[in-house]
Order: structure tokens, then C-alpha cells, then sequence
């Protein structure tokens, strides 16, 4: 008991230093201008915003778990449902806290509350972000109420309180897919961007939060479980590790049904993307396969589930799932939609850089991005805010069952 409390606090301190530092950072790219990145006119997505959407689909891993528990009545998971709810409130204000660490004035988005642009995926991305964040605390609370001092010995509070959540779910379930298929819509209806030009993605989305959200769920239940209560509740990691494999199986297929209709077209412009994506960035792309590949052949067949496996897969699937989130990117901003076949060959029309640096190009063709050392500082923000939650909220609350 003191070890694992003693790790809390040590994951408590970590995550307060990951913030300060973070905070730091943001201060000073506030002060200095977004120049510090290395995001320009031509690459103008970078850490910040594939940071917003890979929290988006982690924070989709709770809300399922407690519906998944409630509307079908699966004791297996109950015991997880503290942990998840809160994971998922984390991870969502994590998106939050990375979507503004992408504006140069952040005060300007008080104008899409004075003047909102309804035309805007934007907007209502940040309605459902909202939305779920409101979902998600009342998940916490609801979850939370049954241990309070007042209820914890009244079983017929805590019966009627299981129902109360069971009712929830039915806002919680969709709610965990909507907030991806709506964020993934900032994507997909960019008709420029033949990337992400898609009906695909926002599906996709929606299997790539059920793979990286379960997988986060798995994770934290391993990391703050002593290891007699983690052998014990053993049947409800299976399950989750499982529809965690499913989910990834769902990501495998449909990342590469996106491809085959760019490799059918065979337009120059599609050909060019191909070879972005299998050339310049082949081994992040393969990555992103293989390592949730491999985490999901731990998850079927990994016997006994223990804590490391579990642990070590789980971490897999979120390296992979954040990879891709980048490779929605990456690809994306170095197709530049202005193109002119010329002798047979593809003709860049070269895009203004929008700084003036001694020794660069001015106008550029191709962008190569690679967060710089401040980005990556202010980029430990937001897993650091996870973090410091998940630490404090093991320390004040009960979140796992107890042995009784």
C-alpha cells in the first residue's frame, strides 16, 4: 500500500513538473510569436492539433466503458468504471487545453462565442467538446456518488444510483463516438486536401478512439491496480483487451480501404500522395500499422493478460494511434493543392513561407516538419494535465475496489 501510494505521489510531482514546464513554454511562444514552431503558411497543423485529436479519441475509452457496463449490465467492468470516467474527463480537457496551445492569441476565440460562424467545422467541434466535457463529469459524479461518506453503506442509494447510471449511458454511448465524428469532420470536409477528403475518416475515427481509449482505460488500470486486485478483476481486462483488439482490427482494415481508391485513380496528384505516404513517411505509416498490429496479437492471445503485457500493449496501441493522428497531417500539408501537369509531370505551384530567414527558401514546395524543442515543451501540457488528475484522483478517491 505505501509503495503504490508513494508512486502516486511521485506521479503527482511529475505531472505538476510536466505542466509548470508546459505553462512555461506557452508563455514564452505567447510572448515570442508562433514562429518558435516550426508550423508555416504551408504547414500550418502541426503537434498542437494532431496533440487535440488524439486526446479526443482517448477520452472516447471511459464513456464507452461505463455504458458498455451499465446498458448491459457487465459486472466484469463495473469495477473499472471510477477510473475510466475520470480518465475520460482528463483526456478531454487535455483536447481542450491543445486546441488553444495552437492559437497565436488565444482571447481569440472569445469572437466564436460574440460572433459564431455556424458554416465552420471549428465551431462545432468546439460545441460537442463542450458538450462532452459535461457528459463526462456527470460520469465522474455519478460514479463517485456511492463512495461518498453519506451513501457508502446504503445499498438501496447505490441501487437506485446503478440505475441512474444505466440511464445515462444512453446519452454517454453516443456521445463517446459523436465527439470523434464531428471532430473528424474539421478533416473531411476539406475538399482540398485529397488526404483527407474522406467519408471514411469520421468511421475510422470512431475505431481508432474505441482502439486507443479502451487501450488508455487498460493502461491505467494496470499502472494503479495493486497486482492481487488486478489478477482478480482479470476477467473484466480480458473483455476490455478484447474489444480493444476488435476495435484495432476495424483501424487495420479501414486505413487501408482508404488507400486502395487513391492507388486506383492513378491521377498524378494521387500518385504523388502515394508516394508521401509510402516513401517520405513509410516508416511512421508502417508504424502505425505495426505496432497496434502486434498489441492487438497480445490482446487475443496473450494468455493470463498480465499486468506488464497488458501495460506494454496498451502502450503500443497509444504510440500507433498518436502516430497516426500526426500522419494526418504530415502527407496532407506537403500535397499542396495547387497543381499543374507539365510534360507529363506534376507542377507544384510554390507556397510563401510567411517568415524571412537567412539562408531559406521563401517560397517552398514542400515542407519539412518537425516540431521544434519549444513545440515539444508546450506539447507536455496536456499528457502532463492527464497526469496530475489521474494521480490526485487516485489519492483523494477509492478508485479501484478494495479487496473487501
Amino acid at each position: 500500500m505505501k509503495n503504490l501510494s508513494g508512486r502516486k505521489l511521485a506521479a503527482l510531482v511529475i505531472g505538476a513538473a510536466m505542466c509548470a514546464a508546459g505553462l512555461a513554454a506557452w508563455a514564452y511562444q505567447l510572448v515570442a510569436g508562433m514562429q518558435v514552431t516550426a508550423m508555416r503558411n504551408s504547414f500550418t497543423w502541426g503537434l498542437y492539433m494532431g496533440s487535440f485529436e488524439f486526446f479526443i479519441a482517448m477520452a472516447s475509452g471511459g464513456m464507452l466503458v461505463f455504458s458498455i457496463a451499465y446498458l448491459w449490465n457487465v459486472e466484469q467492468l463495473k469495477p473499472f468504471v471510477k477510473i475510466a470516467a475520470i480518465g475520460s474527463l482528463a483526456s478531454v480537457v487535455a483536447s481542450g487545453v491543445a486546441i488553444f496551445e495552437d492559437l497565436g492569441m488565444p482571447f481569440h476565440a472569445l469572437y466564436m462565442l460574440l460572433t459564431p460562424n455556424v458554416g465552420s467545422p471549428l465551431f462545432w467541434d468546439v460545441i460537442i467538446l463542450t458538450l462532452y466535457v459535461i457528459v463526462c463529469v456527470a460520469a465522474v459524479v455519478l460514479s463517485l456518488l456511492p463512495d461518498t461518506k453519506k451513501h457508502r453503506h446504503d445499498r438501496g442509494y447505490r441501487m437506485n444510483n446503478e440505475e441512474n447510471c444505466r440511464k445515462f449511458s444512453y446519452i454517454a454511448l453516443p456521445a463517446a463516438f459523436l465527439v470523434n465524428i464531428v471532430t473528424s469532420f474539421m478533416f473531411a470536409t476539406q475538399n482540398t486536401r485529397e488526404w483527407w477528403h474522406s467519408a471514411l475518416i469520421p468511421v475510422n475515427a470512431c475505431a481508432e478512439a474505441a482502439a486507443v481509449g479502451l487501450s488508455f482505460t487498460i493502461l491505467l488500470c494496470a499502472l494503479m491496480a495493486k497486482h492481487d486486485l488486478f489478477v482478480e478483476n482479470s476477467d473484466g481486462i480480458r473483455l476490455l483487451a478484447r474489444l480493444a483488439a476488435a476495435a484495432i482490427a476495424a483501424y487495420i482494415a479501414m486505413s487501408f480501404i482508404e488507400i486502395i481508391p487513391l492507388a486506383w485513380s492513378n491521377t498524378p496528384e494521387s500518385r504523388h500522395l502515394l508516394h508521401l505516404l509510402f516513401h517520405t513517411y513509410g516508416p511512421l505509416f508502417w508504424l502505425e500499422i505495426l505496432l497496434p498490429l502486434i498489441a492487438m496479437i497480445l490482446f487475443l492471445v496473450g494468455g493470463g493478460l498480465g499486468k506488464e503485457l497488458v501495460a506494454a500493449a496498451s502502450v503500443l496501441v497509444i504510440i500507433g494511434i498518436f502516430i497516426q493522428r500526426m500522419m494526418l497531417l504530415l502527407p496532407a500539408f506537403n500535397t499542396i493543392p495547387l497543381t499543374l501537369p507539365v510534360a507529363g509531370k506534376l507542377w507544384t505551384f510554390p507556397i510563401a513561407v510567411g517568415t524571412f530567414t537567412e539562408g531559406q527558401d521563401v517560397f517552398v514546395r514542400f515542407w519539412n516538419y518537425a516540431p521544434t524543442l519549444p513545440e515539444w515543451v508546450v506539447g507536455i501540457l496536456p499528457p502532463g494535465l492527464i497526469i496530475f488528475v489521474m494521480a490526485g484522483a487516485g489519492m483523494l478517491f477509492q478508485l479501484l475496489p478494495d479487496r473487501e
